[in-house]
């Protein structure tokens, strides 16, 4: 994951000589044919204008619950290499992502970037 931002990022910045704005959705239980550019009776107008005009990445493996999933997105591993699988981490658990392996905004805050995250955990 981390390898393909970097790449998109450096094709970006070599083709236009600044960094590229980068948004990342995560979206639980979203098929392939849940989102307008693949299906045409879904209407998503936002979504499919910011996807048509940016790069779409669909091919990825995902995970049955969202702690797996989300620590993969964030740190580039999978899940079972950062004790995240199989489970889920609720509220008041005294553990989480582990702080020894650099997230996904880590890297993009080294390379200059601003970060901001929006959501949820569980």
């Amino acid at each position: 994951m981390l390898a393909t931002v970097w790449c998109i990022s450096l094709f970006f910045c070599l083709a236009f000589g600044s960094r590229p704005n980068i948004v990342v959705f995560i979206a639980d239980d979203l098929g392939f044919n849940d989102v307008s550019w693949h299906n045409s009776q879904v209407l998503m107008p936002n979504l499919e204008k910011l996807a048509k005009s940016g790069i779409t990445l669909e091919q990825h493996y995902s995970q049955p619950s969202c702690t797996p999933s989300r620590g993969a997105l964030l740190t580039g591993r999978y899940p079972v290499n950062i004790d995240l699988h199989p489970g889920v981490i609720f509220p008041q658990v005294p553990f989480g992502l582990p702080t020894q392996f650099p997230t996904m905004a880590d890297q993009l805050r080294n390379a200059g970037y601003a970060t901001h995250a929006v959501g949820k955990w569980h």
